[in-house]
């Protein structure tokens, strides 16, 4: 067997249930999303991320994007992985707004510029 035909999305499925075993976390897993990093033959890891599908050759991927471009959609190669990891999940519920702690904006944004 070869390093490209790991089922990554698998791998990462069991590592996810493994963490939250260990933590304690013992309700049922209700990630939609496990937020992953990969590690490339490159320097820079590739990250925050999550799997959206694979095949034999790639590793389809949606990128968060930290400089406000929103989602970003790229594959990897396969033979290019070198190593993922688990950084959480995202939930499939829905947050009552009540939950949400807003920040007020400034009202007035003259008075910066006095």
């Amino acid at each position: 067997m070869n390093d490209y035909s790991i089922n990554w999305s698998e791998k990462v499925k069991i590592l996810d249930e493994n963490i939250r075993r260990e933590m304690g976390i013992e309700e049922e897993n209700d990630a939609k999303h496990i937020l992953i990093k990969v590690q490339t033959q490159s320097a820079e890891t590739i990250e925050p991320a999550f799997i959206v599908g694979e095949d034999d050759t790639f590793l389809d991927l949606f990128v968060l994007s930290s400089k406000g471009l929103g989602i970003i959609s790229t594959a990897v190669l396969k033979n290019n992985i070198q190593s993922v990891g688990v950084i959480g999940g995202v939930s499939a519920e829905k947050r009552d707004e009540s939950e949400v702690h807003k920040i007020p904006l400034i009202d007035d944004v003259n008075s910066l510029y006095q």
